[in-house]
Parts: C-alpha cells; structure tokens; sequence
C-alpha cells in the first residue's frame, strides 16, 4: 500500500495521467525555453556585436575566454541584458502558464518537485525539456548572428577575474532562493482570492526577479540562476569552464526557497496540486471553488482558471 501510494503521488501522480495533457506540457516548457534563449542570448549577441564590431572587423573569430566580461563595459548594457532577461521571463510565463506552469528554469522546476508540487516524471521530463530548449535557442542565435555570438563568446556564464568558484556559488544559491520564493509566493493559492489581475501580476513579479538579479550578478558570473540557460549557451559555445556553479548554486537556491515557503510562510498543509487540464477554463471557475479544489499552485499552473473568476482579468 505504501508503495503504491508512492508511486501514485511521487513517481507519477494524478495529473500525469493524461498523456496527451503531459505531452503538451513538455513541448510547451522545449518551446518557451527556446525563445527565452533567442531572445536573452540574441541581445546579449546584439550588444557584444554592437561594442566589438569595430575593433574584431571579422579578423578574430574565437570565441572570448571571458564571456560576458568582454562586452559589459557599461551601465547601459547591463541594464539592456537584464530588461531582455525580465521582460522575456514575464511574457513567457504568461504565455505558458495555462499549458505547463511555465517554469523555463530546472530550478523551479526541482523547487517545485521539492515541495511535492509536481511528480518525478514530470519534473525530469520538465527539466530534459528545458535543457534541449535551451541549446535550441542558443543554437539559432549562433546561426543568424555568428560575428555576435563569437563576441559574446557564445553567451556563456563566466566568473569574472577575482570572482572565486565558492562566491560564484552563493551568489547563484541566494538569487535563485528569490526567484523560486517569489515563484511559491506569486502563485500561492491561499492569496489568489485577494490578490486582483493574479494571472498577469504573478508572471510580471517573476519577471521583475529576474530583472533585479540580473543587474546584480550580470558583472559577476554573467548570471545564471537557470541551469538551462548555462547549459544551452556551454553546450553550444563549448565553454564549460565552472558550469558546475551554475547548476549547484540555482538547485541549492531553489531546495532553499521551497523549504523556507513551505515551512514557514504557508499557513496550512496541502497535498500535490492538480494540472489546470481538470478544470474547465470555458465554464469560468471562480476563484473560491478554485482554491476549494486546489490547494498550491504548480508554479504557475491553475493562472488560468481564474480569468473569468472572481478578481481576474
């Protein structure tokens, strides 16, 4: 009995039943992380082509050691990377909430996993997902702005000079414990029936993490906080120098957050939440019959049930 039960809620669990329903899931996650990384490393590209067209003019065509510390030479472009970052993260989710949760990150995926959100299967096919994403859209920049790309030395995550593996670490663990807390927080059932426009404002308060991390760690490692994103530029780039900080530090960042939310911040206990496939967005289910039947949010999955309830937009 044990057993099963733990296979039934841990392995795989209700909301995986629908193999159809999981397989829109998993090509949502493969298609919005690969326009995250168009989007993010094509600025990034954009800007590194911008500063380095002049002085490269086609005659070095390595890839730059350093990474990202070669372009950043200002406070205008940090501020450029870390608006694309943001902004692509708030559309993004937004677009995929009602089909996966819209995680694009392993991060929050496994914080997610971590606190009982989502089963095994999901997370792993979450988090394989993500990754092909991720060297899919690293892969097209490459193909459409190579001058760019090599400049931006493939767009991958770098310590800087003096910037030490064990602070690169915990500056990564501390910026993925916001964004995955802001995750569990934005989407929190218990404050979906007094928060108003909750399917636009979660996915923007994610996006503004993103934002703020970004301006911070952008001179220092780059900023990863998504093991995704610096697996995608490295593989395509081959520069894999430190990647394990990039995907220790977000995973000890979101195991932070989750346990931190759910211990301490959540009033209550709830079991695994369901997937937004067993409700009828059509019907217009208000926001107290959702919270009745969904105790947690899977990230941002469920956003959509409430856009024709109570509060939503």
């Amino acid at each position: 009995m044990a057993i099963s039960r733990f296979f039934k809620d841990v392995l795989i669990d209700d909301q995986d039943r629908s193999w159809t329903t999981l397989a829109k899931a998993v090509v949502a996650e493969y298609a919005v992380t690969t326009m995250f990384l168009f989007f993010t490393i094509g600025t990034v590209s954009s800007n590194c082509h911008t500063l380095d067209n002049a002085s490269r003019s086609g005659a070095d065509k390595s890839l730059d050691s350093a990474g990202f510390g070669t372009c950043f030479l200002g406070t205008s472009n940090v501020l450029n990377i870390a608006i694309a970052f943001g902004f692509s993260i708030f559309v993004l989710v937004y677009c995929a909430a009602s089909f996966s949760g819209g995680h694009i990150n392993p991060a929050v995926t496994f914080g997610m996993f971590v606190a009982r959100k989502i089963s095994v299967l999901r997370a792993v096919l979450y988090m394989v997902a993500q990754c092909l994403g991720a060297c899919t859209g690293a892969g097209l920049v490459r193909a459409i702005d190579d001058d760019g790309w090599r400049a931006a030395g493939g767009g991958a995550n770098a310590l800087s000079p003096g910037f030490g593996e064990a602070a690169g670490w915990g500056l990564e663990t501390i910026l993925t414990m916001a964004l995955v807390f802001t995750v569990f927080a934005a989407t929190d059932s218990e404050r979906a029936t007094d928060t108003a426009h909750l399917p636009v404002l979660a996915p923007f308060a994610i996006g503004m993490v993103v934002f703020l991390c970004h301006l911070v760690a952008i001179p220092l490692d780059g900023c990863s906080i998504n093991p995704a994103r610096s697996f995608g530029a490295a593989a395509v780039s081959g520069s894999w120098d430190n990647q394990w900080v990039f995907w220790v530090g977000p995973l000890s960042g979101a195991v932070l957050a989750a346990a931190i939310y759910e211990l301490i911040f959540r009033t209550k206990a709830h079991k695994a939440v369901a997937h937004p496939s067993e409700f009828d967005v059509e019907r217009g289910v208000k926001l107290p019959e959702v919270s009745a039947q969904l105790p947690a949010f899977s990230g941002v999955e469920g956003l959509r049930e409430t856009r024709n309830g109570q509060g939503s937009t």
